[in-house]
């Protein structure tokens, strides 16, 4: 449930929001908002792509840090109409006012693990978790503070992926899901026999991820049927990214993967010599570009494959790159979080956190959210 610990009044041109003590948790006046911009689920948009609506400049500033007193997964952010959605890794999704840097409140009974993005649909969020054997799902009614469904899928560890009314995961029993939004109801289960820690990418007409035994699933959006499945020598935890009639993801066998979507033929691949969990972000249609175990930033020409550049950090790479206009950001375990040149990979910025950062960055207006182990910050150009 919400523990709301304060009044807040959040002041921004889309929105009016306030804040309301009741024992049923926190209540909003009225609904946020959304607006293009909006980060509201994993990887932006259903096709996983990581591009921000805004070109953040840096240098960058910090505006507020926030202590949620647990670390947070590779992906664990959203951002709505000046509200800040993070998940925890003890199994709570903290809201935070983008103005203040205040805790609005948080949700607390999402098991043991919640290192999800949470997906944000108005007045609505939906969440997944594992560590709770009876629940592992669940929608809550930010309006009234209070939860519209939640329902129970085996433990879930990849973030609710939401498209046409539809909200799409993997367990790590193996199934993939399509459920409805507002009921929570099954639509469609596909079983791949294999854990699932690859949040998958949607398209219209299909769904796309990976597996731990090295499967590489593309089903039917309709109806769970499987169009194709690929076999790759090693598992398959990084989040692909859809781009047109082509499927992008890496995986632990050190190569990179771009997979015709219709037909499951190899456009290319290429072997970077590093295992690759973290997701991929499309810079100007042109650079698919990635991030290694080995502490590389890469650039992959979309169309051959060929490297159009590649960045040393000192850490590993699990966060997703973030396109920003011609900004690319990203963190490292170096401690670093950096903007680099989107077309030639030069560092153009660098800010140095006390600790690991192992997620991904996300930027709303002129601000951008990162995570380092326990601290959530926020940053600003202006």
């Amino acid at each position: 449930m919400l523990y709301p610990l304060k009044f807040a009044e959040i002041l921004f041109p889309s929105l009016l929001c306030i804040f309301i003590i009741s024992c049923s948790g926190v209540k909003l006046s009225q609904q946020i908002k959304i607006s293009e911009g909006d980060w509201l689920m994993a990887g932006g948009s259903p096709e996983q792509k990581n591009i921000s609506s805004y070109e953040l400049a840096p240098p960058l500033q910090i505006v507020w840090d926030y202590d949620i007193e647990a670390g947070v997964g590779y992906n664990g952010i959203a951002v709505s109409d000046a509200v800040v959605f993070v998940n925890s890794l003890a199994g709570e999704m903290i809201c935070i006012d983008v103005a203040s840097g205040g805790k609005i409140g948080k949700l607390g009974f999402l098991g043991k693990d919640a290192g999800t993005t949470p997906l944000i649909l108005g007045i609505n969020c939906i969440v997944t978790y594992a560590g709770d054997d009876k629940y592992s799902i669940a929608s809550y009614n930010m309006l009234e503070g209070e939860r519209n469904w939640r329902k129970n899928y085996g433990y879930i560890q990849t973030s609710p992926v939401y498209k046409d009314h539809s909200v799409y995961f993997g367990s790590l029993k193996g199934t993939e899901y399509k459920i409805n939004d507002s009921t929570g109801n099954l639509i469609w289960k596909y079983y791949s026999g294999e854990p699932i820690h690859s949040t998958c990418a949607v398209t219209d007409d299909y769904v796309l991820f990976g597996t731990d035994k090295g499967s590489f699933c593309c089903l039917n959006a309709d109806n769970g049927l499987e169009s194709w499945k690929i076999k790759i020598d090693a598992p398959v935890y990084s989040t692909p990214l859809v781009n047109k009639e082509t499927v992008y993801f890496g995986a632990d066998d050190s190569n990179y993967y771009a997979i015709n979507v219709n037909n499951g033929s190899v456009r290319w691949s290429k072997n970077m010599k590093t295992k690759i969990v973290s997701g991929s972000t499309l810079f100007k249609e042109k650079l698919i570009i990635f991030g290694g175990i080995n502490g590389y930033i890469y650039a992959l020409n979309s169309e051959s494959g060929d490297l159009a550049w590649s960045f040393q950090t000192y850490g590993t790479i699990t966060s997703s790159p973030m396109t920003s206009g011609k900004y690319i950001y990203c963190t490292s375990f170096d401690s670093y979080l950096y903007c680099l040149d989107g077309s030639s990979g030069e560092m153009i910025w660098n800010f140095l956190f006390e600790n690991k950062s192992r997620t991904t960055p996300v930027i709303w207006k002129n601000y951008l959210f990162a995570a380092a182990d326990k601290y959530i910050y926020c940053f600003t150009n202006k």
